[in-house]
């Protein structure tokens, strides 16, 4: 079923349904309904309660023409469940949301492919903004949700309503692991959410949200909820332009008017989003908050007709914090602040071993006023803990600076601490072939989790002095990192090091002028 969907999402615009928690309030369900006072509210124990309704939801959706539907588990976290005092039924409801998904499917599967989506929303938390949950804490909540959906049988996972970019790191670190536990390739979708003011709630633009991701391999990506169509304009086509995967929108019925009633109809909305259709914008279309079915069916009537997009071939370097920093031939040099580098600031230094780690975040701040592209952080300090300096500095410095963050580190522990907190796509600095593939190994597998471009140092055994030995260890770990470990060449940054030129050391003689070639030779060879 996986290989069929995304052979479709090439073929045809397909459909999925329209909002669950809107039909349901159209049912006008008492506290009763719900299984008593302390559950009021809680849409997804409806699955138990009144599974006839939430399948009849389904059914009406698959009658509207929809392709795809979500189950009813957008708040099956243990974490969400949890309010309610249901934390020990993720598997139960999760299961029985996909079980009435398949009996709606069922009935509705011989005019055409139906597929259901696990539908996976963002907690009730922010990891970048609200706090209140640790990075660990809410992977295994997701973790837990994506198994119990996996098993059940859905056809892919779907993370929704996205509002902080670490949030999906967690959940990708959750699903990752229950995928190989349960030894499935379950595809994953993503959608964030695009607020009013043109961000995501944690402030990142749709080119750093798609950059943050992009390594998750997503079966599509898109946006949905917060707002109407019309204000998801510029960032869908935006979002076209530059993914290489297929492209979703799922808007609101526009925005609440001062009574909370959405204002686009079924025919309004429909004609707003099949101009996106004729511009090739995208591979598939639904209904947030306020569509019903009779949305849906406008959406499969005009999408019918519509030639789906094409994957953007666009590839560049890409990294980003809050803005997305695009590294293309003839945009550099770009500036790589080293202020926050405690083996290169003794003034940094002291504030760490002080603890003002509040006060040195501000040197990140200004050295990004000053004209730095990106921040290189480097807390090795042997008489102090740099995990937890790390973890702290960070914490600080993520809250006011918006640039690229390059995490300085070798130690496999606070690389990892580092980038669980840091929504962005990192720099890692740096990978070398020193001790033979002892890096790699232990590092690379951290980078792939999380997404990040690497830093590459000139060294196989010892440091490369000449040009040409520069090139054969740039050309050897080249080699190893994209044929064994699966790194995307875009995403590696050599560095061919320096030497001091003035130290009237003989071995060195000449040095500066080798690494300029060696630079030239390098760039020649991976542009």
């Amino acid at each position: 079923m996986k290989n069929q969907l995304k052979q479709l999402l090439t073929k045809k615009i397909l459909i999925i349904d329209g909002a669950m928690g809107t039909a349901i309030q159209d049912y006008n369900l008492s506290e009763e309904d719900f299984g008593g006072e302390a559950y009021d509210g809680c849409n997804e124990y409806l699955v138990l309660t009144k599974p006839d309704i939430i399948q009849a939801i389904h059914e009406s959706y698959l009658e509207a023409g929809a392709d795809i539907i979500e189950t009813n588990t957008f708040g099956g976290t243990n974490f969400v469940l949890g309010e309610y005092g249901l934390e020990d039924k993720v598997k139960k409801i999760n299961t029985k949301a996909v079980e009435l998904a398949k009996a709606a499917c069922k009935k509705y599967a011989n005019d055409k492919p139906r597929f259901i989506a696990g539908a996976m929303g963002p907690t009730t938390k922010a990891l970048s903004v609200t706090g209140g949950i640790s990075f660990d804490d809410l992977s295994f909540s997701f973790y837990e949700q994506a198994k119990a959906l996996i098993e059940a049988g859905v056809d892919y996972l779907f993370l929704e309503t996205a509002l902080d970019t670490l949030n999906l790191k967690a959940a990708y670190i959750g699903i990752t692991k229950a995928r190989d536990e349960l030894k499935q390739d379950t595809p994953l979708a993503i959608s964030g959410t695009i607020e009013t003011m043109g961000t995501m709630l944690a402030g990142q633009s749709v080119e750093a949200f798609y950059t943050s991701v992009e390594h998750m391999n997503p079966l599509y990506i898109g946006l949905n909820c917060a707002t109407g169509p019309e204000f998801m304009r510029d960032h869908i086509r935006t979002l076209s332009q530059i993914s290489k995967f297929p492209v979703s929108v799922i808007p609101n019925a526009g925005i609440p008017d001062d009574e909370g009633n959405y204002i686009e109809t079924p025919e309004s909305l429909a004609r707003i989003l099949e101009s996106f259709m004729d511009e090739s914008w995208i591979n598939l279309v639904g209904g947030c908050c306020g569509t019903r079915p009779t949305h849906i069916k406008e959406l499969e009537k005009r999408a019918s007709t519509k030639k789906t997009r094409h994957p953007a071939t666009l590839k560049s370097s890409r990294i980003s914090g809050i803005e997305t920093l695009i590294m293309e031939d003839g945009d550099g040099p770009y500036i790589v602040g080293e202020r926050t580098n405690v083996i290169g600031s003794r003034k940094f230094k002291t504030m760490i071993e002080e603890e003002k780690f509040e006060e040195a975040a501000e040197i990140a701040r200004k050295q990004v006023k000053a004209g730095a592209h990106i921040i290189d952080i480097c807390l090795s300090n042997p008489d102090r803990d740099e995990k937890q300096d790390m973890i702290k500095f960070l914490d600080n410095v993520t809250k006011i600076t918006k640039a690229p963050i390059m995490i300085d580190s070798q130690v496999p522990e606070v690389v990892e601490e580092a980038f669980k907190r840091t929504q962005g796509k990192c720099i890692l600095n740096s990978v070398n072939l020193e001790e033979g593939e002892k890096s790699f190994q232990e590092l690379l597998p951290i980078v792939k989790r999380y997404g990040s471009s690497i830093v590459v140092g000139c060294i196989e055994g010892e440091m490369a002095v000449s040009a040409q030995e520069k090139l054969n260890v740039a050309t050897n770990s080249y080699d190893l990192l994209t044929k064994k470990y699966g790194i995307a060449e875009e995403d590696i940054m050599f560095d061919p090091l320096v030497f001091p030129c003035g130290t009237g050391d003989e071995n060195y003689f000449g040095s500066g002028k080798e690494t300029i070639e060696g630079v030239r030779l390098i760039k020649e060879k991976y542009p």
